[in-house]
């Protein structure tokens, strides 16, 4: 889930008022139907290792 962010209180109010509708069964079966079974995200206990690895020397950032 994506919280947007803003200092326009004016927009923040919009942000919060995302509730008032419903989507119908037909809607949530077209929805249901986008479902491919495909993951995005796999965690692994080796991925940190992996991330760490992205980020750069702190002393060539200098």
């Amino acid at each position: 889930m994506v919280i947007r962010g803003s200092e326009n209180p004016v927009h923040i109010k919009d942000n919060f008022n995302i509730w008032d509708f419903e989507l119908t069964k037909e809607e949530m079966d077209q929805i249901a139907a986008l479902n491919q079974n495909k993951r995005y995200y796999h965690s692994a206990l080796e991925l940190p290792e992996k991330y760490v690895a992205m980020v750069p020397d702190v002393e060539d950032q200098k």
